[in-house]
C-alpha cells in the first residue's frame, strides 16, 4: 500500500491521507483512495468530481489533447466541479506540476497526470532524486552525452540556426562570434527566445508551426 499526502491549508500541522491498497487494480485502487480520505472533500463534492472527469476517463488520450485551450479553473466550471475542489487538491497539483497556478495551467497537464493515476496501477506513485539535482540528475544526463562523443556547453547563447541549401542545420552561431557544428544538435531555451530563433525556411513546417499555440510562462 502507498499514500499521497496533502497538507492542509487551513489546519496548520495537519496532514491528509489517500491510500491506495495493493490488491486492487487501476483505477480501482484510486477510486477507493478518494472514497476513503473524508477530510479534503465532502461526498458531494467527490461526486461532482466525479461526474466532471468522467469525459477524460471515457474520451481518452483525444479528450486530454482537446483540453490544452482551457486552464485548470476554465474547465473546472465548464464542467461544474465544486472550487473546493481548487482549493484543496488543483492548487497543490498544479504548483507541483508547473509551479503555477490554477488559472495560468492548461488543464492538459492535469489530465495527463490524472490519467496515468486512472490508467496505471502505480502511476500515482512518485520518486525523488538522492541528491541534487545538478549532480544527480544532470551530470549523468551530460556524463552519457560525452561518453558518446557528444559535447555539453553552458552559458552559450545562440545568436542564428544557420541552415544548409536542403533545410537542414549548417551550425549553430553563438553570440561571442563562435560556431557550433554536430551531427544533432538540442539546444534548450524559453519558449519565447526560441521563436526568435526559428530560421524563417522553417516557420512554415507543419512541425514548427505548432510553436504559435505555445505561450511562455515568466
Amino acid at each position: 500500500e502507498h499514500s499521497m499526502i496533502f497538507a492542509m491549508p487551513n489546519k496548520p500541522g495537519e496532514y491528509s491521507r489517500f491510500d491506495f491498497p495493493e490488491v486492487l487494480p487501476a483505477p480501482l485502487n484510486g477510486i477507493w483512495a478518494i472514497l476513503k480520505n473524508n477530510e479534503m472533500l465532502t461526498w458531494p463534492e467527490k461526486v461532482k468530481f466525479a461526474i466532471g472527469l468522467l469525459p477524460a476517463m471515457l474520451g481518452g488520450q483525444a479528450y486530454v489533447e482537446a483540453q490544452d485551450g482551457l486552464t485548470v479553473s476554465e474547465w473546472m466550471e465548464k464542467q461544474g466541479v465544486p472550487d473546493r475542489v481548487n482549493d484543496e487538491v488543483f492548487i497543490a497539483m498544479s504548483k507541483a506540476l508547473n509551479f503555477i497556478n490554477p488559472d495560468e495551467l492548461s488543464m492538459q497537464c492535469i489530465l495527463i497526470a490524472l490519467n496515468r493515476f486512472l490508467q496505471e496501477k502505480h502511476g500515482s506513485k512518485m520518486a525523488f532524486l538522492d541528491g541534487n539535482p545538478p549532480e544527480r540528475l544532470c551530470m549523468p544526463i551530460v556524463n552519457h552525452i560525452q561518453s558518446l562523443g557528444g559535447e555539453v556547453r553552458l552559458n552559450s547563447r545562440i545568436k542564428n540556426i544557420e541552415l544548409n541549401p536542403d533545410g537542414t542545420v549548417k551550425h549553430f552561431a553563438l553570440s561571442d562570434g563562435t560556431q557550433v557544428t554536430g551531427d544533432a544538435y538540442v539546444c534548450a531555451a524559453p519558449v519565447d527566445i526560441f521563436k526568435l530563433l526559428v530560421p524563417d525556411a522553417w516557420k512554415e513546417i507543419s512541425y514548427f508551426k505548432k510553436l504559435d499555440k505555445l505561450v511562455g510562462v515568466p
